[in-house]
């Protein structure tokens, strides 16, 4: 039979039938998944692991915004990035002892190309007190990142107390508001970078590639590059690890 056949007798063509057929699978599979994850959600919350829980919640929401964005994600909004650049990552849902949740990060490529959807990094974890960590896979940069983030959090401090003490906050309330509004994101980064007062440590052995969707986009970030002598250690590490 001709296609012109098929389209008379109102017979759906090959092509047609496929993509029906495809749909089909992925209406059977999203509705046996979604029965699985509510499952999963289930005995975490019997188990009384809301932390758990609350964080694969986050993820799904996250990778589904990801997943959503993929096709009209700019690639050029972000800086073309090099060796020793600090990062802020979502490293989504960890499995086992994978790092996970947001986490600052070193980038390792040497040429970054800025057409390129992909970065290689090494995620970064803060020390905590009386834990150790294997020297074998770690490497310890000390207080020097914790020193450049901070100073650079002083110096945004310095300029948002510029900007309060100059808007009229009886007659600009939308600038107010937004003024206060980066109050609230300084405040939290403070937070975030006391906890490297401590130390950070490179986990080496999580040396791993993103999609630059993955990337949280800060200007306040645009600046913090590890030191050469950090670089090295690491450099040292992974040799050590995967190349003898």
């Amino acid at each position: 039979m001709s296609e012109n056949e098929e389209i008379a007798t109102n017979k759906p063509l090959k092509g047609q039938v496929e993509i029906g057929e495809e749909k089909s699978k992925a209406i059977v599979h999203k509705d046996s998944a979604l029965r699985r994850l509510d499952i999963s959600f289930n005995k975490h919350i019997e188990l009384s692991e809301y932390k758990k829980s609350n964080l694969l919640a986050y993820w799904i929401t996250d990778f589904s915004n990801y997943h959503d964005n993929e096709k009209t994600f700019d690639i050029k909004q972000l800086k073309t990035f090099k060796r020793g650049d600090i990062i802020k990552v979502n490293l989504g849902f960890n499995i086992g002892n994978e790092l996970g949740g947001l986490h600052y990060c070193i980038v390792l490529n040497k040429n970054d190309n800025p057409y390129s959807g992909t970065l290689n990094i090494i995620p970064l974890t803060s020390q905590k007190k009386n834990k150790i960590y294997n020297d074998n896979t770690c490497v310890n940069l000390g207080d020097g990142l914790y020193i450049s983030l901070n100073n650079m959090c002083n110096k945004e401090y310095k300029k948002w107390k510029e900007k309060f003490d100059n808007v009229d906050k009886e007659e600009d309330i939308k600038q107010l508001e937004k003024i206060l509004q980066e109050l609230e994101y300084l405040t939290k980064l403070q937070t975030e970078i006391l906890k490297m007062k401590h130390g950070s440590i490179a986990l080496v052995q999580q040396i791993t590639t993103i999609s630059k969707q993955r990337i949280y986009n800060s200007s306040f970030l645009s600046k913090i590059k590890l030191s050469n002598q950090a670089l090295d250690l690491i450099d040292s590490k992974i040799k050590k690890l995967y190349t003898k």
